[in-house]
């Protein structure tokens, strides 16, 4: 048990981080997450960004509600059935992203790593431990 809270700490700290770095940007962990989703893979519904992100998705209408507000993402509707839509990048959502890379707000440099403790060896047996307990998890608790 002391695992997850080890896991959970090292990710708040992180998440905390990432927040505060992100804040004079004007945008939150969560809307950043949601709009670098949009651009990865493009226009989706929010039961499958809720999934990706894993997140709730009353939560992430919230998000979604925030970005479209701000101009980041826009809602697309589907033809097939007036009450769905879709949510896509706007030009406004691809500057920001830009803006946000070209900072290199998360390069270890600006940021900090900590996993720098780790030499490569420990890093990649740590990213399959951790993708293999990450499929496990989805099965268990999805």
């Amino acid at each position: 048990m002391d695992e997850y809270l080890f896991m959970g700490m090292a990710f708040a700290l992180w998440r905390r981080r990432v927040g505060q770095t992100l804040m004079p940007f004007g945008i939150t962990f969560h809307q950043f997450y949601l709009v670098r989703l949009t651009r990865r893979i493009g226009a989706l519904n929010l039961s499958a960004a809720a999934s990706e992100l894993g997140m709730d998705k009353p939560t992430l209408s919230l998000v979604a509600l925030k970005c479209v507000q701000k101009g980041w993402l826009r809602r697309i509707s589907v033809v097939k059935d007036k009450r769905s839509a879709r949510l896509g990048l706007t030009g406004q959502g691809e500057e920001l992203l830009d803006r946000i890379d070209a900072a290199r707000l998360f390069a270890p440099e600006s940021m900090g790593d900590a996993l720098d403790v780790l030499d490569s060896e420990e890093r990649a047996a740590l990213r399959r431990m951790l993708d293999k307990v990450s499929r496990r998890a989805r099965d268990i608790f999805a």
